[in-house]
């Protein structure tokens, strides 16, 4: 379905009319309660091979005035668990739609926030209307990595629940810890990629197989050499690519790769 096609689909579908999407140029953009939402892709990076394998979607936000805001203080406006569904929702929808239409250039997966209050939230069947905004777009939940700030976790049975229902819909886990991770919360979770704001943070040493573990800020080739050697699988920073409007090619628009066999982009 055309990108155009879709954006009018979803208008529809929000029968409330709290949120409206639009074309912002080649991408697609959103307004709601008086602020306007983008998206920026982050390349995420195999260290081994230095190839993108997926990219990270974060909201880009803007009050009326255009005087940028933190996605936080974007949520900060839900008051409600239904304006925190609804909002959360429409955020991976409008990441969901921007990786679409660069989908002739921009491969592998699509790593997402889902707020632990959406969790909280939805009583039953986590994930089957992602999944049908998904299909809508082309796109599977084999093809999106849910990423969870686990410093919102507590032990509530609910949020369980909710992350189970997530992983036999077939979406993937990605715990973002900034403390230290204990083996009861990885039995808990079951992620499939550990998301660590610094090396070391959790302990990277005693890892359960077969978890992926993902740096972040990676913005020097000391940065990327330190990864290396601690056995971490995947990043993303500076060195590979800021956050922008438009993903960094996984392959040409005959959907051939050409993924730089350095971080730097120069071929030897």
């Amino acid at each position: 379905m055309p990108l155009s096609e879709l954006i009018r689909y979803f208008n529809a579908a929000d029968s409330a009319g709290q949120s409206t999407l639009y074309p912002e140029g080649k991408r697609v953009a959103a307004w709601h309660d008086g602020l306007h939402l983008a998206s920026r892709f982050q390349p995420i990076v195999d260290l081994a091979q230095e190839r993108i394998v997926g990219h990270q979607a974060t909201l880009a936000v803007r009050s009326a005035d255009g005087t940028p805001l933190s996605p936080e203080a974007a949520y900060a406006h839900c008051s409600s668990p239904e304006s925190i569904v609804h909002f959360d929702r429409l955020c991976r929808t409008l990441h969901a739609l921007n990786f679409l239409a660069q989908q002739r250039y921009a491969g592998g997966y699509l790593q997402v926030a889902i707020h632990p209050r959406h969790l909280l939230a939805v009583q039953n069947q986590h994930g089957l209307v992602y999944e049908a905004i998904l299909k809508r777009c082309g796109l599977a939940p084999e093809d999106i990595v849910l990423d969870i700030d686990a410093n919102g976790i507590s032990d509530d049975q609910r949020l369980d629940t909710a992350l189970a229902n997530y992983r036999r819909r077939g979406y993937r886990l990605a715990l973002h810890q900034t403390t230290t991770l204990n083996e009861d919360l990885l039995q808990r979770l079951q992620p499939a990629i550990v998301r660590l704001s610094k090396i070391g943070q959790p302990d990277t040493v005693d890892r359960p197989e077969p978890l992926y573990f993902e740096l972040s800020g990676i913005d020097n080739a000391g940065t990327l050499t330190a990864a290396r050697a601690a056995g971490i699988q995947l990043g993303l920073g500076r060195l590979f690519g800021a956050p922008a409007a438009d993903c960094r090619p996984t392959h040409n628009e005959r959907r051939v790769a050409y993924n730089s066999p350095t971080p730097t982009g120069v071929t030897p």
